[in-house]
C-alpha cells in the first residue's frame, strides 16, 4: 500500500497476474502517478535455470549462486568446492567445520563473515563442539569477533569439548575464525545462526534504514517479536525518524501488533505514539539525543512490517516545538 511522495520500489509479481488499485477520497487531490509495466520471464522456473545449486531471478535476466562452501564455476552455472572463506547474509542457517561430522583436516584456517540488515544482530548457537583441548586454546580453536573482521572486539576463543554459550553481536556483522594446527584432529563443530532484532544505533547526518525484520520484503514478520532500537545522536542534536512503508496488524487500540516510539532511551520516557494499521505515520522528532522504537507482535496474525529511515534532525529545541503531534492510533 503506497501513498505520499516517496517513490515505491519496483514491484514484481509472483505469478502471471498483477492487480493495481487506485483509491482517492473526496478531499485533497494531487498530481497522481505514472508507472511503467512490462513482462519478465522467470528463467528459474524451468530446470532451475540450468543452475547447479541456486537460481535467482532478476529483472530481465537471472543469476546462479552456490551453497556455503562452494564457489561459482567460470561457466556461471555450476558450483565447485571453494576454499574456507564464507560470506553469509542469510537470516538463518547452519555452519560446520570442514568434513563434519568426521574429523576436520589439519592446517585449516577458515572464516565465516556474517552480515544482516541494519538494526539487526547475528546470533550463533553451537549444537555440537569437539576441538583439541588446550588451557589457552592456542592449538585448534574458534574465535569470534564482534564486527566485520578480526580487528574487531573478540567475543571469545573456544576449544575443548564444552559447548560455548550462544554468541550475539552488538551490530549487524560477526566474524568467526576456525583454526587447526598440524597435529591432533577432532570432530569439530556444528552451529546454527540466526538474526536478532534490536540494538543501539548511532544517528548521523546520513540517512540510515531500519526494517521491522531481517526478511522484510521477502516475507511477513514473525509472531511473538519484541524488538527495541535505541537511536542516539550526538549531544545537543535531535533524532529525525520517519516510516517509508508501514503495514502492521490493525486493531482499534493497537493492542495486538504495534510500533511504539518514546522520546528518550527508555519505555518510561514520554510516549510519542503507538501505531498499527496500513497508513504511514507522520515524521517524528526527539526532543533530545535519544529515541526508542519498540516493535511487538502477538502470536497470531502478521503483516508485511515496516521500513523506516533515521538521521540527525538538527539541533535540539524545547519539547513543545520539535515533536510533531502524532495520534495514538494510525489505521486504514
Amino acid at each position: 500500500m503506497y501513498c505520499g511522495s516517496t517513490l515505491p520500489m519496483p514491484i514484481t509479481s509472483e505469478s502471471n497476474t498483477l492487480t493495481l488499485e487506485f483509491n482517492s477520497d473526496n478531499s485533497v487531490q494531487k498530481t497522481g502517478f505514472m508507472a511503467l509495466f512490462f513482462t519478465d520471464k522467470d528463467e528459474c522456473a524451468v530446470n532451475n535455470g540450468g543452475c547447479q545449486h541456486i537460481c535467482k531471478n532478476t529483472v530481465g535476466s537471472y543469476e546462479c549462486a552456490c551453497h556455503n562452501g562452494f564457489t561459482l564455476h567460470e561457466n556461471k552455472l555450476d558450483c565447485k568446492e571453494g576454499g574456507c572463506q564464507h560470506e553469509i547474509s542469510s537470516p538463518v542457517g547452519e555452519i560446520s567445520s570442514p568434513n563434519w561430522p568426521d574429523f576436520y583436516p589439519s592446517r585449516k584456517d577458515c572464516v565465516w563473515h556474517f552480515s544482516t540488515v541494519n538494526g539487526h544482530r547475528i546470533k550463533v548457537v553451537f549444537q555440537n563442539f569437539e576441538l583439541e583441548q588446550h588451557q589457552e586454546c592456542t592449538y585448534d580453536h574458534i574465535e569470534i569477533f564482534d564486527g566485520a573482521n578480526n580487528y574487531a572486539n573478540s567475543l571469545g576463543r573456544f576449544c575443548g569439548v564444552k559447548i560455548p554459550s550462544q554468541v550475539i553481536s552488538t551490530g549487524n556483522e560477526l566474524y568467526m575464525v576456525f583454526y587447526s594446527d598440524a597435529s591432533v584432529q577432532r570432530k569439530g563443530f556444528h552451529a546454527l545462526h540466526s538474526t536478532v532484532c534490536g540494538g543501539r544505533l548511532a544517528v548521523t547526518e546520513k540517512q540510515s534504514p531500519l526494517y521491522s525484520h531481517a526478511k522484510y520484503g521477502d516475507q511477513n514478520y514473525n509472531n511473538k517479536l519484541d524488538c527495541e532500537w535505541v537511536l542516539e545522536v550526538r549531544e545537543g542534536y535531535r533524532v529525525s525518524f520517519y516510516f517509508t512503508a508501514f503495514e502492521i496488524e490493525d486493531e482499534t487500540d493497537c493492542g495486538y501488533d504495534n510500533v511504539e516510539v518514546f522520546d528518550g532511551p527508555h519505555d518510561t520516557d514520554t510516549l510519542i505514539g503507538r501505531f498499527c494499521g496500513g497508513e504511514v505515520p507522520p515524521e517524528i522528532f526527539s526532543t533530545g539525543q535519544f529515541l526508542l522504537v519498540r516493535f511487538r507482535s502477538d502470536d497470531t496474525i502478521n503483516w508485511k512490517g515496516f521500513s523506516a529511515v533515521y538521521l540527525e534532525g538538527g539541533r535540539a529545541s524545547s519539547p513543545n516545538n520539535n515533536v510533531k503531534p502524532v495520534p495514538l492510533r494510525i489505521n486504514t
